[in-house]
């Protein structure tokens, strides 16, 4: 009888351990002693730690691809109910993939040298969440909905740069409070982009700071 696989273990206690200790620190056999199996075992499924990185950022990041398209096929909603079941969907998966999500985003810069085909497939899925979001962003600009402060993708990389820095502070707390956050968060967002424009006609004419 052949024996139980142990791959969602290891993934899950690899994931754990690049968020704890980071991809540099961690080893193999602290990921294997995690899980109670030693070193020689997690190459009966991976060859290398990069290769474990890799598999670990995965699954949140394919799973946020899919959900993006989704989005982008529903021709029929505002841009700003669009852009809250992004946000709605953004915190999900973070919470779903937890902490493997907040992994690939700490962990983006390693990536580019790990000397894989696969880094490029991830390069690319990055570049696609981001000319998503600034193009859901543009398209509100131009229907009236949005009155950007600065242009789509600047004003991208802000609500994009908001949603990433919840590695540092967030936690899974069940789907409905994680649900009432992803409003918060896209209520604080929306606020900026309904009257960016003007805010930053007022801050324009604010007095300059006295120098000390």
């Amino acid at each position: 009888m052949p024996r139980p696989s142990r791959w969602s273990e290891i993934l899950g206690a690899a994931g754990a351990e690049f968020r704890d200790r980071g991809y540099d620190n961690a080893t193999l056999e602290s990921i294997g002693a995690r899980v109670g199996i030693l070193k020689g075992s997690i190459y009966n499924y991976v060859g290398s730690k990069e290769e474990l990185l890799l598999a670990v950022v995965e699954q949140p990041a394919k799973a946020l691809l899919a959900e993006l398209d989704r989005l982008r096929d529903d021709t029929g909603s505002s841009v700003a109910v669009r852009l809250r079941e992004l946000i709605r969907m953004q915190v999900r998966i973070f919470s779903e993939y937890y902490p493997a999500a907040f992994v690939y985003l700490q962990q983006l810069g390693k990536l580019g040298r790990v000397q894989s085909p696969a880094f490029e497939e991830f390069r690319e899925m990055d570049a696609r969440y981001m000319e998503a979001v600034e193009a859901l962003l543009a398209e509100g600009a131009r229907t009236g909905e949005f009155s950007l402060a600065s242009d789509p993708g600047t004003v991208a990389r802000a609500v994009v740069g908001m949603l990433d820095w919840m590695q540092h502070w967030f936690t899974p707390r069940g789907a409905e409070a994680d649900r009432e956050l992803a409003d918060e968060l896209f209520a604080l967002a929306l606020g900026g982009l309904v009257a960016g424009g003007g805010m930053r006609g007022l801050s324009r004419s604010l007095p300059e700071a006295e120098s000390p």
